[in-house]
């Protein structure tokens, strides 16, 4: 090694020195670039790491195994529907049918005792030993067989028919009773038509599946006023839940559609579309002028915050769909446990209050500080994790969305989450899994108008068979239709009505 404290050439010394403030230059640029492929590689190795803990856990966790290995965040929400989630209607859903009932008397044979054989033997007054048994009587059809008397009149010469009954065709073989049975049997329990033509079948009837589908499709025809009443209904509200789920579409590019919903107390309202643009949720909200929509954040609802025509309309987004976010960060980060007791505690501020009108004194004296706990904690968290990390994608959809999400603090008829509309999108997803596909646009328009007119019905606390039934008879006699929510609406008064006279009839005083 050359010993330079011996050398006394200044320009030798000079150069020595560039060249090694070049060689540092050069180790320190090395350094810099190592560092940023380390932060790389463990990032790459976070994410397949992440990746792969997810892939394993979806394909090889049976459901027992992943309840076991839940986070250990796993506190159970409080029972009973948010003040948002509650129908003025849903007290008609409390009350039990009725069943027929049938005695069935048993007697001992003879006169004699069967355990002495003795003669003292005589029957007790009104002493029974009884027990009740729910029996099942199995499906029948039946035909009926209509026959209208002719008359003749001498006087005008004419020959005059008696008035028939209420058909779901004019001519038609098959009753509304029966159309209602297999339009309910597919959309309400999601039991496909050629299931239901074996069931059929097994009880003497031959049917086609064509046939059935053809009862759905006149039953169709001939509620269809129904879904505009139902949108109505739906946007009559100071709030809507917003979302689209996709479904296979039977089509020559076998390409996929979707089942967009709109929901909240009052009712339901689907549409089908083969696309995703957001120009659908611009067509279903036709009408709505002011008011909140609530969405999941998904880019095809941003037209609500930037175009003009809707700036009345507030776009609130779901803390549920928040908490999911780190939720699943929580797998491979602790810190995101933070975040989820804190959302939690927004939860359990919502529970307090029994009533819409009782949200804003509790949210303001409760979830503004909770909020802006989260938002300190967030701050917080700045330069301490990835970006392509779940944790990191966990604050990014907070951040991004931190507006929307802020809204319902101080307006207590902003729902604190878009649950409602995924538990709605529940029912055609069922169907989803049982008939796989809709083999048509007009298939798939009957099928959402189904799922409108049932889970309106079930908002409002309506048996949906009774409901159809009802409205078909009501269309075919040529009288005016009513929504679920109106119906229910009228009965629920009849019902407050008749209760209010029974108790001014017991308050009287006697005599």
């Amino acid at each position: 090694m050359y010993d330079v404290s011996k050398e006394n050439d200044k320009e030798f010394l000079r150069e020595a020195v560039l060249m090694l403030q070049e060689e540092l230059l050069e180790a320190k640029i090395e350094v810099v670039l190592l560092k940023k492929l380390k932060e790389k590689d463990e990032e790459v190795l976070l994410k397949i790491s992440e990746e792969l803990k997810n892939l394993r856990k979806r394909v090889f966790a049976s459901q027992q195994e992943r309840k076991a290995n839940k986070p250990k965040n796993h506190k159970k929400r409080k029972k009973g529907n948010l003040p948002h989630n509650k129908s003025k209607n849903e007290s008609l859903d409390d009350f039990e049918i009725d069943l027929d009932e049938e005695v069935i008397d048993y007697k001992i044979e003879g006169t004699s005792c069967p355990g002495c054989g003795g003669d003292s033997f005589f029957e007790m007054n009104n002493c029974f030993e009884e027990s009740n048994e729910i029996e099942v009587i199995e499906r029948q059809y039946i035909i009926k067989r209509h026959k209208r008397q002719k008359y003749s009149c001498k006087c005008c010469n004419k020959i005059i028919t008696a008035k028939g009954g209420v058909k779901l065709t004019p001519g038609g073989e098959y009753s509304i009773q029966l159309a209602t049975q297999v339009a309910c049997d597919k959309f309400e329990d999601h039991l496909p038509l050629e299931r239901q033509r074996k069931q059929m079948k097994r009880a003497g009837i031959n049917v086609n599946v064509k046939t059935l589908y053809g009862q759905t499709e006149h039953l169709y025809n001939i509620l269809f006023p129904l879904n505009e009443l139902i949108r109505q209904d739906v946007l009559s509200e100071k709030w809507v839940h917003i979302d689209e789920s996709p479904i296979d579409f039977y089509n020559p590019s076998k390409s996929k559609g979707y089942i967009w919903s709109m929901s909240n107390p009052r009712g339901a309202f689907y549409q089908f579309e083969p696309t995703r643009s957001g120009n659908v949720a611009k067509e279903m909200i036709k009408g709505y002028e002011t008011g909140c929509v609530v969405s999941d954040g998904y880019s095809g609802y941003n037209f609500l915050d930037s175009n003009k025509d809707y700036e009345n309309i507030r776009h609130a987004f779901c803390w549920a769909h928040v908490r999911r976010k780190f939720f699943e960060a929580m797998n491979h980060d602790d810190r995101a446990e933070v975040v989820i007791d804190l959302i939690d505690k927004l939860y359990e501020v919502e529970h307090m209050a029994d009533e819409i009108h009782h949200l804003k004194e509790v949210r303001l004296d409760n979830s503004v500080v909770v909020v802006k706990e989260i938002d300190r904690w967030v701050d917080s968290m700045d330069g301490k994790y990835l970006d392509t990390s779940s944790l990191g994608k966990a604050i990014h959809y907070y951040l991004n969305r931190k507006e929307g999400l802020h809204l319902f603090l101080y307006d207590e008829t902003i729902p604190i989450d878009n649950n409602m509309a995924e538990r709605k999108q529940r029912c055609p997803v069922m169907g989803r899994k049982n008939f796989n596909s809709f083999k048509s646009i007009n298939g798939a328009d009957v099928g959402t108008f189904f799922y409108s007119v049932i889970e309106s019905c079930k908002s409002n606390g309506l048996n949906p068979r009774s409901y159809i039934n009802d409205m078909a008879h009501k269309s075919a006699n040529g009288e005016e239709l009513e929504s679920p929510y109106q119906y229910g609406s009228r009965i629920s008064e009849e019902l407050r009505a008749q209760v209010a006279k029974k108790l001014e009839a017991l308050s009287k005083p006697s005599g």
